[in-house]
């Protein structure tokens, strides 16, 4: 199944998140980032060989951090049990439900997630730490970037889980550097 068939068959549950992550001020996890975390989703997809619900996967990325809209710490159990409420309203059969919040509810740093679905989202929510849409954001806005800077080298050794994710780090950290680079990134240190 294409990704345009999973987002055009699940569209009125990923505009829902859509008009969630529009509402969030926060730089680092705004709509930029969710982009960026479709994204990486979409492409891990493409390129890891294991037997995992795109589905799943897809719906997930788009919720994963919609919790944040009611607080930060402990966002991803309320992002799961957002999209629960939401699936089980649409009548979605409660297989796919569990996958959902499995893939969600272990996505921070120093979680576990338990299916392969959760390591996937989780990657790709690491991933976006690359994504330009977040550092954009941030520079636009003025963001003092220090903590984000020191998770890249902890990123790429020591949280992706796949080794096709590590691939995409070094591919995409030159894209982040040239970023910076561009936007005259020094001036903000």
């Amino acid at each position: 199944m294409i990704y345009e068939e999973i987002e055009y068959r699940h569209k009125k549950v990923i505009d829902i998140a859509k008009n969630y992550m529009n509402t969030i001020k926060d730089n680092e996890h705004d709509i930029n980032h969710m982009n960026d975390v479709v994204k990486y989703t979409k492409e891990l997809l493409n390129i890891i060989n294991v037997n995992i619900n795109k589905e799943v996967c897809m719906i997930s990325a788009y919720w994963h951090d919609v919790g944040r809209i009611k607080q930060n710490i402990g966002h991803e159990k309320i992002s799961a049990e957002m999209l629960k409420e939401e699936l089980q309203k649409n009548h979605y059969d409660s297989f796919f439900i569990e996958g959902c919040v499995q893939a969600i509810e272990n996505h921070k740093w120093n979680m576990k997630p338990k299916t392969t679905e959760g390591l996937l989202v989780k990657d790709a929510d690491k991933l976006a730490y690359l994504g330009c849409g977040r550092w954009k954001s941030c520079l636009k806005n003025k963001q003092k970037l220090d903590s984000l800077i020191e998770l890249l080298p902890k990123l790429r050794q020591d949280i992706l889980y796949f080794e096709e994710s590590r691939k995409i780090y070094d591919r995409d950290i030159v894209n982040l550097v040239k970023l910076l680079y561009n936007t005259n990134f020094v001036k903000f240190l």
